[in-house]
Formats: structure tokens, C-alpha cells, sequence
């Protein structure tokens, strides 16, 4: 099969490689497409990502795809389901001299049935990252594109469902695909006001079209003294140390600052929750396979302005082209079309 290399830093190659194999809890995966992110992927193109610096390494990790072969101990998933995250290399595995950065951007992957281990005497993956994020999805009425784009909305909703949005003045810094689905979510959730913080025209135009009241343009000259002061909750969604503590400004007492985006070294520390410059901040964890289905109803239902946010599709052999559009910042949320 084809499937998308790292080779070093900065390099990106098309190359042959084995099919995965699946084993008695495993399923075989024909992908069908993968999200490109801007964040992890860029990271582990780059050379920055804090956990995987292993080259040449499989990349991609957003991928869905069709259940076309089954191992001999797979209860919960049949041929024919649409499954969610298959990977190419299982992390901490290798094959033909690769590792793992997932491998979601490749003809084939795996999922594993990772109740029918715990079933057979085998509870190593029930709490596992990535086996809780592989599950049948029910497809009907959406297409691979809508598929991809719930993986993305899924985390910002598990997340942010952990916030008391109804009825509170919500501030959301950031533009990209997690701070405008926040702000989404927000204003779905029953929000008083939302307010958007960013840095591109286009993007705080798009917020306010989906679900801003206000938004505010963080490079002009003065824009913090014009956003309404008293907020009860602002969302950090890009990892800026600055934001944050712009953010932290705009809270009232007892306010609570959120941060989703990963706040990048040399920033204050922020565990689970405690007091920064006196303000509560907090970082709920995202687990999108308890929100997931949620985001797929709420795309059937329309709730969702799918082609403004899923705004990009490539074929696999243009992913040198599609990575360079996502890092110019033309991406709201993209794809590669892997079949």
C-alpha cells in the first residue's frame, strides 16, 4: 500500500509499504480519508512534537474508514462498518523499518476490539488512547468529509461540555478549527454572549457568521480595552502565553480561564486546575469517543456549517501542497482522499 512518510525533518514522501496484518482482536481497515492537523502533524513534521521525534516515521491521525476484514476474536465491529482513527502502524510498533505517527494517511490500517480483549483475559487497552478513539460510527446520511471533520468537532465538544456555558458571557481566543467550534458549542449550549479573539479578518468574519456576537481583532492597536470586561469564561484554544494572559485580564473575580490549546514551553505551568495571576484556570480533558455521536447528529440535523468549516480536500498524492496550504493558515479544517 501507499501511505505518507516522514523521513526526516521538514521531508515528506509518498512510499510502498506492507499491508498491516490483523490479528485475532484486529480488524482490517480500508481508509478512506485523514484530516490533516495542524497542530500534531505540523509538530511531527517539523521536528517539534514532545513525544515522537522517531524518523522516518507513518503519519496521520484522523483518519475513517470501511471494515473489510475481520481476525477470529472481533465481536464488535463487521465488514462494511465505518470505524473511526484505524492506523496504519499500531504506536509503539514498527514495520518495514517505520514507526508510528499513527498512520491514518495510508491505503490500509487496523482497528482493535479492544472489549473483546478485555472480554478474553486481556485488559491492557480498555483505557488505552487510541483504541478508545477506534469505534463504529453510524454513517448514515454523511459522507468521509463530515466523518473526518466530527473527529476535530468531537474534542472541542467533550471538552467543552465540561464548561457551564449557558447563560455565561464565553470569550474565545483563537480561529482556527478548535476556536470556532468552540465558539460554536458555546452559542449551541445557550451562551449569554460569545466573544471571538484572532488575528485574521477572514477567520473572525467566519466566527461571527457561525456563532460570534462580537469579535475582536487582536492585532489591532488597543483591542483589549474594547472587549466587554466581566467575562465568566475564556477558552484559550492556540497555546499563546500572551493570549492567556490577555484572557486572564478580561475574566471577572471568580471567573474561570479554560485552555485547550497545549500552552508551549516556557509558559506558566497549568496542571488540572489552579490559580494563575488569581484567576482560576482549568484544562479539561478532550475525549471525543464520548462526543462523537453527538457531533454526527447534530451534522444530520444541520446544527453544523459543514462547508465553511471543512473547507479543503486533496488526493494523497498532493499532501506536499495540502500541508503547505494548512501551514500558510488557507485551512479552516482539511483532508487527504486516501482511496
Amino acid at each position: 500500500m501507499r501511505g505518507l512518510v516522514v523521513t526526516a525533518e521538514h521531508r515528506l514522501e509518498l512510499r510502498d509499504i506492507t499491508d498491516p496484518q490483523p490479528g485475532p482482536h484486529e480488524a482490517l481497515v480500508r481508509i478512506r480519508a485523514c484530516g490533516l492537523c495542524s497542530t500534531t502533524d505540523a509538530e511531527l513534521i517539523a521536528g517539534t512534537q514532545p513525544y515522537n521525534r522517531a524518523y522516518p516515521c507513518l503519519l496521520g491521525h484522523e483518519a475513517v474508514g470501511e471494515v473489510v476484514a475481520l481476525g477470529t476474536r472481533v465481536r464488535n465491529f463487521a465488514v462494511g462498518d465505518w470505524v473511526t482513527r484505524p492506523v496504519g502502524i499500531w504506536p509503539g510498533e514498527q514495520r518495514d523499518g517505520l514507526t508510528s505517527a499513527w498512520g491514518g494517511f495510508a491505503a490500509f490500517g487496523i482497528v482493535r476490539d479492544r472489549l473483546a480483549l478485555a472480554a478474553d483475559g486481556d485488559a491492557r487497552l480498555v483505557d488505552d488512547y487510541t483504541a478508545l478513539r477506534q469505534n463504529r460510527v453510524d454513517a448514515t446520511g454523511l459522507d468521509a468529509r463530515a466523518l473526518v471533520l466530527a473527529i476535530s468537532l468531537a474534542e472541542t465538544l467533550s471538552w467543552s461540555a465540561q464548561l457551564p456555558l449557558r447563560g455565561s458571557t464565553v470569550c474565545v481566543g483563537g480561529t482556527g478549527i478548535a476556536g470556532l467550534s468552540i465558539a460554536l458549542w458555546a452559542k449551541l449550549a445557550g451562551a449569554a454572549q460569545v466573544i471571538v479573539l484572532g488575528r485574521r479578518a477572514e477567520r473572525l468574519e467566519l466566527a461571527r457568521a457561525i456563532a460570534a456576537d462580537q469579535v475582536f481583532d487582536t492585532t489591532d492597536a488597543g483591542w483589549s480595552v474594547r472587549v466587554p470586561q466581566g467575562v465568566d469564561i475564556f477558552c484559550e484554544a492556540t497555546g499563546s502565553p500572551a493570549l492567556l494572559r490577555s484572557g486572564l485580564a478580561l475574566l471577572r473575580p471568580g471567573g474561570t480561564a479554560a485552555l485547550y490549546g497545549v500552552a508551549p514551553e516556557g509558559s506558566p505551568p497549568v496542571t488540572t486546575e489552579e490559580l494563575v495571576d488569581g484567576r482560576r484556570v482549568i484544562t479539561p480533558e478532550a475525549r471525543e469517543h464520548l462526543a462523537y455521536a453527538d457531533v454526527l447528529e447534530h451534522l444530520r440535523q444541520g446544527r453544523i456549517p459543514i462547508d465553511r468549516l471543512m473547507t479543503h480536500r486533496w488526493p494523497l498524492a498532493q499532501a506536499h501542497e495540502a500541508f503547505a496550504a494548512v501551514a500558510a493558515g488557507r485551512v479552516v479544517k482539511g483532508l487527504l482522499d486516501i482511496s
